[in-house]
């Protein structure tokens, strides 16, 4: 299996779209300061093979989340609000980048500062699908990677983030276990490179 981490979201379900204020979908973030869950990440490449992975999901709004990748491979993604820091263990490396406008317009964005979802993204409604009530995000800035985003809603919790980026590849993000507003310990947000491992800073 080849090793890629990456975003995901358009899956065509041919739900007949409503242009909706993005204040609705606001409506379920409202009063979330963060957001803890686990996730299995499946994503489909232009051959049409399936990667799964698994890890786990924490945010704090507004701009600090982690994700750690767990399955099949380790790997460690920290926005800790000035800075992006990732660590691949297989690759003993460790990238350090100003935070900046590096996540502006990314999903994980989406959660960590929801606020922002009116001035960055085209919000439509998609109707209700098994349950689950659906809206497409379509980024109105041209320098991103993402083309669409999706999120699922149940029961006023986020179940499913899908994306599709610009060269093609689609994924979904299912959550588990998630929980609004528990209290995350501010070191989840920081991270000691292990001894001997590379680090280059950008």
């Amino acid at each position: 299996m080849t090793k890629t981490i990456t975003s995901i979201l358009v899956l065509s379900l041919g739900l007949f779209p409503l242009q909706l204020m993005a204040g609705k979908l606001d409506s379920y973030f409202a009063g979330v300061k963060t957001i803890e869950a686990g996730f299995t990440q499946t994503m489909v490449t232009g051959t049409t093979r399936e990667q799964v992975s698994k890890g786990r999901l924490y945010v704090v709004s507004p701009d600090k989340f982690r994700l750690d990748y767990l399955e099949p491979y380790s790997q460690i993604y920290i926005a800790d609000g000035k800075q992006l820091i990732s660590y691949d263990q297989d690759l003993e490396q460790v990238i350090i980048k100003p935070q900046g406008e590096v996540l502006t317009n990314t999903p994980a964005m989406v959660l960590s500062n929801p606020k922002r979802l009116e001035t960055d993204y085209t919000v439509e409604s998609q109707g209700k699908w098994d349950g689950q009530n659906w809206y497409l995000l379509t980024p109105k800035r041209q320098d991103t990677n993402f083309e669409q985003i999706r999120l699922a809603f149940k029961d006023k919790q986020l179940l499913h983030m899908e994306l599709k980026d610009s060269f093609g590849q689609f994924s979904r993000l299912t959550f588990t276990n998630m929980k609004y507003n528990s209290s995350i310990p501010a070191k989840t947000f920081t991270f000691t490179p292990p001894d001997g491992v590379d680090i280059i800073q950008e």
